[in-house]
């Protein structure tokens, strides 16, 4: 009989919700958020912005390569004698006095392919290391924000179990209402209630029923939600299996140190390291490899006449107005200021984790004493019930037996919700999954 009501109301409530439903497992919905969410990508995206900058400092070691090719035609003096030169088709008589003061115009076509290799760069090396830590500490942030992410959607995905069980608690509410106020009427039509009990059963039914049309919205917004996560749409989701208690784990090992996002501030500091290092090396000299190979003709792309140049260039800026200074004073500030910001950060997750093992052992306290109201609601309501039936109790009593017995289902519910996600905080902020 138990079984045939449950069914019953599943189908009125299915049936007065008006949409067509999708049923989604917790497995399938944080896939989907895992694969389609726009937060996800977004940080995905950040990440490598960063690891395109860690990539940008393979200049500190890695050759320059360039080509151009140049056109020109002159008569200036010098600029004549030198390409006759690069060509090697200067002559004798190119000698002549007047050929040197008022030469022949000359066209010239050079092609070059120039080379320049890093060869000692401290600084640039040092902040390579630096852009590596931070693109690192990055990635572990995101993955971090990636698990607050699935605590987010198991946390919705229960919100949605809620939703329905107290649909169900209010659809046999309404039942219960449906079947008292038909019983008041019929002691009323008898003369053995008077108006007012007959009033009050009704307003208990308009309360039952507003609640219903409340709870039908929170479920058509948790939905939404939910698709919003999912960066998808459709029909009004359904959970694929119910709420309820998920087992106490006292033996699971905490490791806050081990934890995402504070490998992701570990990381953090020691970028910020390198940077202060790289700041410093800004004084030591640079040394670098140059040469480039040139062609000279006087056709387009020719190479009747080649060349070579090599060589290496040691500098060393000695004094550069102070900005050195400054920048080094500038890094240490911001040094301290990521340690300290890193150890306050680490001394709020630990107040985080104890806060939350409190609320998870006041959860389990409130469950259980909702568990056993709600055992003490329920055979109130039987016996006030079925000493109604007999006719010695009063209307009031029983609506407020029935009020009592909805409230403290609703209310053991929202427990085992509570309690759940309790521990889900728990295992979230003490990293113990």
């Amino acid at each position: 009989m138990k079984h045939y009501l449950i069914k019953t109301i599943l189908f009125l409530l299915f049936t007065t919700l008006g949409f067509s439903q999708k049923t989604i497992g917790l497995d399938e919905f944080k896939s989907k958020v895992e694969q389609n969410n726009r937060k996800l990508q977004a940080n995905e995206q950040e990440y490598l912005q960063m690891k395109a900058e860690y990539r940008e400092t393979n200049a500190a070691f890695l050759p320059q390569l360039s080509a151009s090719h140049t056109a020109y035609r002159t008569d200036n003096p010098v600029m004549a004698f030198g390409t006759l030169l690069n060509q090697g088709i200067f002559s004798e008589s190119d000698f002549a006095i007047d050929n040197l003061n008022n030469p022949s115009a000359i066209t010239n076509f050079v092609s070059t392919f120039q080379v320049e290799q890093p060869l000692i760069n401290l600084d640039k090396l040092v902040m390579r290391s630096a852009l590596k830590d931070r693109a690192d500490a990055q990635l572990e942030q995101n993955t971090f924000k990636k698990d607050a992410l699935f605590l987010q959607a198991e946390r919705l995905y229960m919100q949605l179990q809620l939703a329905y069980k107290s649909l169900v608690v209010l659809e046999k509410s309404k039942l219960t209402a449906e079947e008292n106020l038909k019983s008041i009427e019929d002691f009323y039509t008898e003369g053995l209630l008077v108006k007012s009990d007959v009033l009050s059963a009704k307003v208990r039914l308009n309360e039952v029923e507003n609640a219903l049309s409340i709870a039908k919205n929170e479920l058509q917004s948790i939905s939404d939600y939910m698709y919003y996560m999912m960066n998808d749409e459709g029909s009004l989701l359904a959970p694929a299996d119910k709420l309820q208690v998920h087992l106490k784990l006292n033996d699971l090992t905490e490791k806050l140190e081990e934890r995402k996002d504070i490998l992701a501030m570990d990381l953090s500091v020691d970028a910020y390291k390198k940077m202060k290092q790289s700041a410093g090396k800004m004084y030591l000299p640079t040394l670098n490899a140059f040469g480039n190979v040139q062609y000279f003709d006087e056709d387009l792309l020719g190479t009747g006449a080649d060349n070579f140049f090599v060589g290496a260039s040691l500098n060393w800026n000695l004094f550069e107005g102070g900005s050195r200074v400054a920048k080094n004073q500038k890094m240490k500030a911001q040094l301290q200021q990521a340690k300290i910001e890193a150890e306050d950060y680490k001394a709020s997750a630990k107040v985080e984790l104890q806060k939350a093992k409190r609320k998870l052992e006041e959860a389990e306290n409130l469950m259980n004493r909702n568990q056993l109201s709600l055992e003490q609601a329920l055979e109130a309501f039987q016996i006030r019930k079925n000493r109604f039936d007999e006719g010695l109790e009063r209307a009031t009593d029983l609506l407020n037996a029935e009020v009592r017995l909805a409230n403290q289902e609703l209310l053991y519910n929202q427990s085992i919700f509570q309690f759940n996600l309790a521990q889900l905080q728990v295992q979230f902020l003490g990293n113990t999954n």
